[in-house]
């Protein structure tokens, strides 16, 4: 069910040129909480400004975790991974179009933004963007500790057939988690059928659970010219 319905909304995100209800103009003063964050992790101010171009909320140093409890409406991380770098909130439908806008002043800044969970707008939770302070993308996937286990694909192995990938097809990060990651497409496959077979060996669940068929996984990734790993 969360591939169906990531496909749906990535479809929908193909209509939309990007640009959110945050305000862009003029420029933002850091509050003395995200100063003293930003002496503590080493993080230039200039990120704080950039991400405050689309995005209000509360910014946090970076942490993830894999396993949560939900209890009387509160979120608790288990044994989260905390790396140098930081964490913010975004509503659903506005969280690809953050990181489509923003990522590419974050690279040359010399910080990678990307989606850090994506929860679907289910029970009204928002997304997480996550920045680190790298641009070494297989360097985000082994920090985070992306992998599909469920498919007999360690953490390792992962990086390595995403090398593999990215050496055909030139991928950039846009998205990572602990059982996913997604890439925008650079240089397009010569030949699409051939390279959603390659997809579907790898993860079998993006079209088991998700497009239903590799032909329709081939017309998605074509259209949108993404694409997305999801082991579930």
């Amino acid at each position: 069910m969360k591939c169906t319905i990531f496909i749906i909304s990535l479809l929908a995100l193909a209509f939309i040129s990007g640009c959110t209800s945050q305000n862009e103009s003029g420029t933002y003063t850091l509050n003395d909480r995200e100063k003293k964050l930003c002496d503590s992790l080493q993080i230039d101010p200039a990120i704080i400004e950039l991400i405050r171009t689309k995005n209000k909320s509360f910014i946090e140093p970076f942490h993830y975790s894999r396993s949560k409890i939900y209890k009387d409406g509160q979120e608790t991380e288990l044994d989260p991974i905390r790396l140098n770098g930081l964490v913010f909130e975004e509503k659903n439908e506005n969280a690809y179009e953050v990181v489509l806008a923003l990522k590419d002043d974050f690279k040359k800044a010399g910080y990678t933004l990307f989606l850090l969970e994506n929860n679907m707008g289910q029970k009204k939770r928002w997304d997480k963007i996550g920045v680190l302070k790298t641009t070494d993308q297989f360097s985000i996937l082994k920090q985070i500790g992306t992998d599909g286990v469920n498919h007999g694909i360690a953490n390792d192995s992962l990086v390595t057939i995403v090398k593999q990938f990215d050496k055909k097809y030139k991928l950039e990060l846009i998205g990572a988690s602990g059982d996913w990651c997604e890439f925008n497409i650079k240089s397009e496959p010569t030949d699409w059928d051939e390279f959603a077979n390659e997809v579907y060996r790898v993860c079998p669940d993006v079209v088991e659970q998700g497009t239903g068929s590799v032909e329709s996984l081939k017309e998605i990734m074509k259209r949108t010219k993404r694409l997305y790993f999801w082991w579930d």
